[in-house]
């Protein structure tokens, strides 16, 4: 006779089995419950909290316009106002007089100089000499104009030069305007900016820096006999340490045997201007692009006998412009203006 008894008092044993295997089932429901949910049940990340800036865009400067009767404006000939004394410039290539301090101009020399500007007054006694944290392989411009900061001037320095014709890739340096009451030192405050072209090889000796949008062009020297190439880079393209495309924008046809070997824009934007060893070309600004203006001729303003012309420079505040040239203890010429602010 089979007994069942031991259904109704089964072994402890057993009792503490069966315990143990409903608390891990109990237990695995419970992990199974507390899951992350699908990601299609996650709230969409666009969930900031963060309001829209109020802030308007700050619009576009407008193009300013060029005063009536600006190339007859000029007297016939070019005055010497100074000559430098720092017996360390002895080619200078860029020139760009300075709105902060007035009457001090800055400078540098060509290939062969470390990378250094010189502060000048325009009398030609020295204010300062300050070593830039920049390489210099073949300084040929200089200018003025906008950077990050709204309430200061900048400097760039333009190493553009290319004698052998090999260079895909140029470089501007930026810099805040440095404080003369330092009286010289280091600079290491530097932004630098590689600027390629469609085709490596243009020598270029001229730079000028658009006061409105920050812009760079480039003017290649026009040698040989071959037309000036007109060159821009987007100021809003510019980023340190990175390479920006140069657009060409115009061209400039140049008589036989003159060159290009500087350039400037007035601190309006509204006047341009070219020189070459000893000749000075001239602009009316008619769009902010520049083509349409570089597609007018221009007009021929004084220049001075200069052994080797190669800096031009407007005037701080006016169109009146200096002008020097390449050799020891240069003159500072000045070619003034009868339309002054």
């Amino acid at each position: 006779m089979l007994r069942l008894g031991f259904v109704r008092h089964p072994p402890l044993h057993l009792l503490i089995a069966l315990v143990l295997l409903l608390s891990a089932c109990s237990l695995m429901e419970t992990t199974a419950t507390s899951e992350s949910p699908p990601l299609t049940s996650l709230p969409p990340a666009s969930t900031s909290t963060v309001a829209p800036s109020t802030v308007a865009p700050e619009p576009p400067r407008p193009l300013p316009e060029p005063p009536a009767g600006l190339c007859d404006s000029y007297v016939e000939d070019a005055a010497i106002v100074g000559t430098v004394v720092d017996e360390n410039v002895t080619e200078a290539s860029g020139i760009a007089a300075s709105s902060r301090y007035p009457g001090a101009i800055w400078m540098h020399n060509d290939s062969g100089d470390d990378a250094i500007v010189y502060a000048a007054a325009t009398d030609g006694s020295s204010l300062g000499t300050f070593e830039i944290d920049a390489l210099a392989f073949d300084w040929e411009d200089m200018a003025i104009g906008p950077g990050p900061d709204p309430g200061r001037d900048y400097l760039y320095l333009g190493d553009i030069g290319d004698n052998l014709h090999f260079r895909p890739v140029i470089t501007v340096h930026r810099i805040p305007e440095p404080d003369l009451g330092a009286d010289g030192g280091p600079i290491t405050a530097v932004e630098s900016f590689n600027l390629r072209y469609p085709e490596p090889g243009p020598d270029a000796e001229a730079m000028l820096v658009d006061p409105i949008t920050g812009d760079i062009l480039i003017i290649t020297k026009g040698a040989s006999g071959e037309p000036s190439l007109i060159f821009r880079a987007s100021g809003n393209d510019l980023s340190v340490g990175q390479t920006t495309d140069l657009e060409q924008i115009g061209i400039f046809e140049l008589e036989s045997g003159t060159f290009v070997t500087a350039a400037d824009i007035d601190r309006s934007g509204a006047a341009i201007v070219f020189r070459g060893y000893n000749e000075v070309w001239m602009w009316s600004r008619t769009d902010l692009g520049f083509i349409e203006t570089f597609a007018s001729e221009p007009c021929r303003t004084p220049s001075t006998a200069e052994v080797q012309g190669e800096a031009i420079s407007f005037a701080a505040t006016g169109f009146g412009y200096f002008t020097m040239s390449e050799g020891s203890n240069p003159d500072i010429n000045f070619v003034s203006s009868s339309i002054e602010p």
